[in-house]
């Protein structure tokens, strides 16, 4: 029988107030959250959100943003907010869109069940609203809970499912799933974020389904709609620790969703509970639900720091393999001491990659494993062999050990190649019976994606299968134990692989998330227990890696926005291989490439297309790698505003504004570096912090630097940019003096390195003393003097330093520079 719960607390004649006052989206800031209770609504309002739901049918009807005085659900029919598909007989579409379907089962809804209670309970600054709804014909009670903070516009809402009846009842949900959402008045302006790998925001919201299953299509448990024009979203975040499977999409007719496609039997008199969803409305963009993700995602699951050597040494990584087995001993007949024979020589493979540039901090090598040798013909695409050992016509075990010790002595880091899932049929790791290990579909055939024409060299190897495990375990261990600094286990990403091999006995077969969630912990605490500080990346992202990994390439270009995942969890780094050095200095990346152009345009169809003023005959190299190590902390691991800088005068410019403690940068420019279109281009900024006085810009192909000045007007606050692509300095009072360098190189005798430091925002405090200042060159002896107002240190060079590329910082009471020098006989 349905009837209304007498609200704690509260009397009659607040009721009649509250009631009379729903309508109304405007209150002062301060507002305490209240109670809605009238004739046709129950719901829950404070000074920045109002949520109701309809007495008659129980459905939400009001998401109110009470700051722009949007109500977010436009449908007079009311939102949803939950859906469940009851004793189903087939499968639901595993896709993004609509699930309006009742798969042979019946599908519930708040309109299709009545309201049996409701009640308000007070708490700690908020306000929970609990409604009970029933469904006469399953004899299913949903219990759908709202908690709202007095000083939020954010709610969580909290769903759980009892069996009432006497008969078991089996259940799909989807929760949230809300109809009807639209901002603004325009359909057409609401955005979305295409959660695919690294998340791409600036998609149409409402044109086509956006999304799709979790671990495939989707790899963030979040998603927004927002409207630029007014600053405002709406967005929900799934709370689930688990990353247990679903479909999470936007759909057309204002529709988002979380479907979870585990089907769950309730027992009778027993209750199902699924993951609470934050529900948002803001005011901001999608960079304001991405901030709320990570804030979530942090606070419940333990993720990876960047190792403090990765922070402090690397700016630049590139990839490249070892010779194959016929050129090494073709170099070895040569005689000659500048070929590359013996793993020995692993240094000298930096200023020789395939992917990036000459010069490098940490250099990632495929091609090392000893099945390059069993079989030849896997050099190259055929990248895995299960990883035997490491090559012998290379000098095995301890000449590699050697060669990671030369790098390490040069301050240089060695990374390895390992294909995770892939395996040659005829490895010797799986003794004769190669499909035992294999992900196998439906029909129980290996999933076969090594293969030349009819011809099968290898199958994609599930993650879940405990031996195929502790081969990875093997690897990366063993590399670990060599000395190596990183692993790349390359293939992984999209992980949302269903595996239907017997022998593996899954709980289900599309349990794939777990397994590897499983899979990389497994890594992660092998390595630990040799390395703490072993960094490890993948081929893509999936939030959950970055519980166990560090970061993960980027091949594919996010054009004028940044990618999603960058702010919703700005630790998990970006590792760049094809994006020009440009776009790393603008997105934030690691670099790759000290050039100017693109040459790869990946996945155009998710990210950004070549754009058609893209310059590809224009090339030039630029100097980010030397500008990064002293703006890393802000640019890399720093943060970056809500709203981008804007060029007035240049529609081609676009850049981000970065912060850290002691200053904030700009990065911006042309994406290709080609000039300027006119002498100066104007920027305004969205924002700066009033103590800023000064602004310092650097021409990333020269290093120069020159002041500009800081205008501001009614419009906002702007600088004025010379550059193609520029680095600009916002120093705060506390921003250490920057020193300012002068390298002069001597040919066979010495590198000299003149320092003075430059600090005029320090004004009302004592300068810096130039003996708290040093210069550290790893593999080289350095000697310091001071001369005056300036700090002189020199690089002696002997008969016995070798060719190459080397480096050196200058460190201490003032910000990181450093500088690369090259050794030519």
């Amino acid at each position: 029988m349905k009837h209304k719960c007498f609200i704690s607390g509260m009397t009659i004649g607040c009721l009649l107030i509250i009631s009379n006052i729903i309508l109304s989206c405007s209150s002062s800031s301060n507002e305490e959250t209240r109670t809605i209770d009238s004739e046709t609504h129950i719901g829950l309002q404070n000074a920045f959100v109002k949520v109701t739901f309809k007495k008659k049918t129980g459905q939400i009807d009001s998401i109110c943003n009470k700051s722009t005085q949007d109500n977010y659900i436009k449908n007079e029919k009311g939102g949803n907010i939950f859906r469940l598909f009851a004793n189903t007989t087939s499968m639901p579409y595993l896709r993004a869109g609509a699930q309006d379907n009742a798969y042979g089962g019946i599908l519930i809804d708040p309109h299709s069940c009545s309201i049996n209670s409701y009640s308000v309970k007070e708490g700690k600054d908020l306000k929970t609203l609990e409604i009970v709804y029933i469904h006469e014909n399953t004899q299913l009670q949903v219990t759908l809970k709202v908690e709202l903070h007095n000083a939020s516009g954010t709610f969580d809402t909290h769903l759980a499912v009892k069996n009432v009846g006497s008969k078991p009842v089996s259940v799909y949900t989807a929760f949230p799933y809300f109809t009807g959402i639209c901002l603004g008045s325009d359909k057409n302006t609401n955005l979305t974020v295409n959660m695919w790998d690294r998340g791409y925001p600036g998609v149409k919201a409402w044109e086509r389904p956006i999304g799709g299953i979790y671990g495939k299509d989707v790899s963030m448990q979040w998603q927004t709609v927002y409207e630029p024009v007014k600053k405002q979203g709406f967005a929900f975040i799934v709370q689930d620790k688990d990353f247990s499977n679903k479909v999470m999409s936007t759909f057309p007719e204002g529709g988002m969703a979380s479907f979870y496609f585990d089907k769950k039997r309730i027992d009778a008199g027993k209750a199902q509970i699924w993951p609470s969803a934050k529900i948002l409305a803001y005011n901001g963009n999608w960079r304001t639900a991405a901030k709320a993700y990570h804030a979530w995602f942090s606070g419940n699951i333990e993720t990876r720091k960047v190792p403090n050597w990765y922070k402090e040494e690397v700016t630049t990584r590139s990839s490249t393999w070892f010779p194959d087995k016929k050129a090494v001993a073709k170099n070895m007949e040569t005689g000659q001491e500048n070929v590359f024979t013996s793993f020995e020589q692993l240094h000298g493979l930096f200023s020789k990659p395939i992917f990036g540039n000459d010069i490098n901090d940490c250099m990632e090598i495929a091609m090392w494993n000893e099945g390059v040798n069993r079989w030849p013909e896997t050099y190259g695409p055929w990248m895995s062999s299960g990883f035997i050992d490491f090559r012998s016509d290379l000098g095995g075990l301890e000449a590699f050990k050697k060669g990671v010790e030369t790098c390490h002595k040069y301050g240089r880091r060695v990374a390895m190649y390992v294909a995770a899932y892939g395996a040659r049929k005829t490895s010797p790791m799986f003794e004769g019976d190669w499909e035992k290990f294999a992900i196998k579909n439906r029909n129980g055939k290996p999933v076969l994606d090594y293969r030349q024409g009819d011809e099968i060299y290898g199958a994609f190897n599930c993650p879940g299968y405990k031996p195929w495990q502790d081969n990875l375990i093997r690897v990366c261990t063993m590399l670990a134990k060599a000395g190596v600094d990183e692993i790349r286990l390359d293939e992984f990403g999209f992980p949302f692989r269903p595996c239907y091999n017997e022998v593996h006995a899954h709980e289900s077969p599309f349990n794939a998330n777990k397994w590897m969630r499983d899979c990389l912990k497994r890594i992660r605490e092998a390595t630990d227990k040799i390395n703490p500080d072993f960094f490890i990346s993948t081929e893509f992202y999936m939030d959950y890696f970055h519980e166990s990994t560090n970061g993960a390439l980027i091949m594919d270009c996010s054009g004028s926005e940044i990618d999603a995942m960058k702010v919703a969890m700005p630790n998990y780094l970006p590792l760049s291989y094809h994006a020009s050095a440009p776009e790393a200095a603008i997105t934030g990346a690691i670099m790759s490439k000290t050039e100017n152009q693109r040459r790869n345009w990946a996945w155009s169809k998710v990210g950004t297309e070549k754009p058609d003023d893209y310059n590809e005959d224009f090339v030039i190299d630029l100097r980010w790698h030397e500008l990064h190590p002293t703006f890393a902390n802000a640019v890399t691991y720093g943060d970056v505003t809500e709203w981008d800088p804007v060029a007035e005068n240049d529609s081609k410019w676009m850049g981000h504004l970065w912060k850290s403690e002691a200053y904030w940068v700009l990065t911006g420019g042309h994406v290709d570096a080609t000039p300027l279109k006119e002498d100066k281009v104007l920027v305004r900024l969205p924002e700066l912090p009033e103590n800023v006085k000064v602004a310092y810009e650097f021409n990333v192909e020269t290093l120069e630097m020159n002041e500009v000045s800081i205008q501001h007007n009614d419009k906002g606050t702007y600088v004025a940019l010379k550059s193609a692509v520029s680095a600009v300095l916002f120093p705060l009072p506390n921003c250490p003096a920057l020193p300012i360098i002068n390298q002069h190189i001597e040919q066979g005798q010495e590198v000299k390195i003149t320092v003075s430091l430059f600090a005029p925002w320090q004004k009302d405090k004592q300068k810096t003393s130039l003996n708290n200042i040093e210069c550290i060159a790893p593999g080289f002896h350095v000697e310091g003097d001071l001369d005056g107002d300036t700090r002189i240190f020199t690089i002696p060079l002997t008969e016995m330093t070798p060719e190459g590329k080397f480096y050196y910082t200058v460190t201490g009471d003032c910000l990181k520079v450093k500088r690369w020098f090259e050794i030519n006989r």
